[in-house]
């Protein structure tokens, strides 16, 4: 009978300090362990071991602190007494009052005197926290690490603007930039919305986000430089305002991110007449391309929301479209791995002249990107319209614009729909795209026609519509088997205008009626991961 030895799980040796403080298993190879290896830390590894067990006096200390901050607590918010016992007898806390006063813990660490401070004297008056130690003062460091992993996991698929590893190796850092806690600050308040268990702290960490936002917006000097994780924070403002607050407000903070960006010059990164761009082609080796395509997608998402947003409510957009010399952003896979990748330009895809690798096979945030434009494009051909038909000077220029968007948004279905990938960045696009049908063609409804040729090409759209209303029902029952949390939060811009459609064109199908209350059920359902009281099937 053969035996084999075991082998151990583990290598010999002592585990490295790294894994040590995170408590996870080190697999102890040098001269590198695989955690220091892909944090990109230096691994150590002491031979000197502490004590087990709390030093001398610590337990002591630690007592009459608590029973110090319990004596402030109790000073400040009398009803947390019961609360407080009722915690410590196991019984539980009722959250859901309006009168709580648990509510008001979050932001404690403001409000209560550092009694306990080594170096404060009697009673001396409370000092204003350290902008570094905000962040440990309301989220402690459990929830910090389960906030950027609800980010990443919820936020980031459609908000795609941070590169993981960069993120987390400048925010282990002690000493941190004021724009990069603001980003942490907007960072957590969206991933808290999207999870049952930190909505009560939503709202303040999104008080304090505006705040520091507010705060370095009057610190800027004119003509200084601005750091991208403060554009990257009101972008995380403005999808949280939308989901949570009004569209108004979510455009109006939309604005001020477009300006932002805009006085960074992200427009023009690539530019091929830019000495900086010149100089990165002649130096490859020395261009930071992660932190360089964060600041790209960070001018995508700003020109993504600047576009959608306006686009419902036909409001004016901040961003100029033929000013843009920069290109569109990677592959999700190439950005989480660092990797430089050549992508077109705007105009080329929009175009249609550059090369089959660049028309097709864009990633599901470029393709946003893409019906973002096309959006755009078609309200300023509604409002273009408007004033031709009021001044008198309505040719057939229009009508040949008006073909020439729709041909443009087949082609983009065709594209969308040979994909075979799921995500709900994609799934919001191609719903987008068919919403885009219905709309022009609320356009030429508007407009008078005298010949007869442009009366039957109407008819042929409305077949068009038809279709595009039916595509829209079934896109929006895939998306719900995503799950609530994962549904693009600007998803209630195309469904509204198509629950707007439906009820104005009854007469063009008999399964209208079915649809829009397929639609409202929708509309019904983000609710619970948007506020109620402002969501867009309210209005219906």
């Amino acid at each position: 009978m053969v035996t084999t030895q075991s082998i151990s799980r583990q290598r010999p040796g002592s585990a490295c300090e790294e894994c040590r403080r995170r408590k996870v298993r080190c697999d102890r190879r040098r001269p590198q362990c695989q955690v220091c290896f892909e944090t990109g830390i230096e691994c150590k590894i002491s031979t000197t071991r502490l004590p087990r067990g709390p030093r001398k006096g610590q337990l002591r200390t630690l007592r009459t602190r608590i029973a110090a901050l319990e004596r402030c607590l109790a000073d400040q918010h009398p009803a947390i007494n019961q609360q407080m016992a009722g915690l410590f007898d196991g019984a539980g806390v009722e959250c859901d009052s309006e009168e709580d006063p648990l509510r008001d813990i979050a932001t404690l660490p403001e409000q209560i005197p550092e009694i306990c401070s080594d170096d404060q004297q009697g009673g001396g008056s409370p000092r204003s926290p350290d902008p570094q130690t905000r962040p440990s003062g309301l989220v402690s460091d459990l929830m910090r690490a389960d906030l950027d992993q609800l980010y990443f996991d919820r936020v980031h698929p459609f908000s795609p603007i941070l590169q993981r590893w960069r993120y987390h190796v400048w925010a282990r850092q002690s000493k941190k930039s004021e724009a990069q806690v603001c980003l942490q600050y907007a960072m957590w308040t969206v991933a808290a919305s999207l999870s049952v268990h930190f909505q009560a702290l939503r709202d303040t960490l999104y008080q304090e986000t505006r705040r520091m936002l507010d705060a370095m917006d009057l610190q800027s000097p004119i003509g200084g430089v601005l750091a991208v994780e403060q554009a990257q924070a009101w972008v995380l403002v403005s999808v949280y305002e939308y989901m949570q607050l009004s569209p108004q407000q979510a455009w109006m903070s939309a604005g001020r991110c477009c300006r932002l960006v805009l006085g960074m010059r992200l427009y023009e990164i690539d530019d091929p007449n830019n000495p900086v761009t010149i100089a990165r082609e002649h130096e490859p080796s020395l261009v930071d391309w992660t932190g360089l395509e964060e600041q790209r997608r960070t001018f995508w998402m700003a020109y993504s929301l600047d576009r959608f947003i306006s686009f419902h409510n036909a409001l004016p957009y901040t961003l100029n479209e033929h000013l843009i010399a920069t290109r569109l952003p990677t592959s999700e896979e190439d950005f989480q791995a660092g990797h430089p990748a050549a992508t077109p330009f705007l105009p080329e895809v929009m175009m249609g002249y550059s090369n089959s690798d660049s028309s097709n096979g864009q990633s599901s945030f470029s393709e946003c990107i893409i019906l973002a434009t096309i959006c755009g494009r078609a309200l300023s051909h509604r409002q273009t319209s408007t004033v031709e038909q009021i001044n008198g000077d309505l040719v057939d220029g229009l009508w040949t614009r008006h073909q020439w968007l729709h041909e443009m948004v087949t082609y983009r279905i065709q594209v969308l729909s040979a994909s075979a990938h799921v995500d709900p960045m994609l799934i919001f696009a191609r719903i987008v795209a068919q919403t885009l049908v219905l709309f022009l063609h609320s356009v030429l409804e508007a407009i008078t026609w005298r010949t007869s040729e442009h009366l039957l090409s109407i008819f042929e759209y409305e077949r068009l519509c038809v279709m595009a209303a039916h595509e829209v029902v079934n896109l929006v029952k895939l998306q719900g088997q995503l799950g609530y949390f994962k549904v693009h939060p600007l998803t209630p811009i195309p469904i509204m205008m198509c629950t707007e459609f439906f009820t104005a064109h009854a007469y063009l199908d008999g399964s209208f009626d079915i649809m829009l209350q397929e639609l409202l059920d929708c509309l019904q359902d983000l609710d619970r991961v948007k506020n109620p009281s402002q969501s867009p099937g309210m209005s219906v």
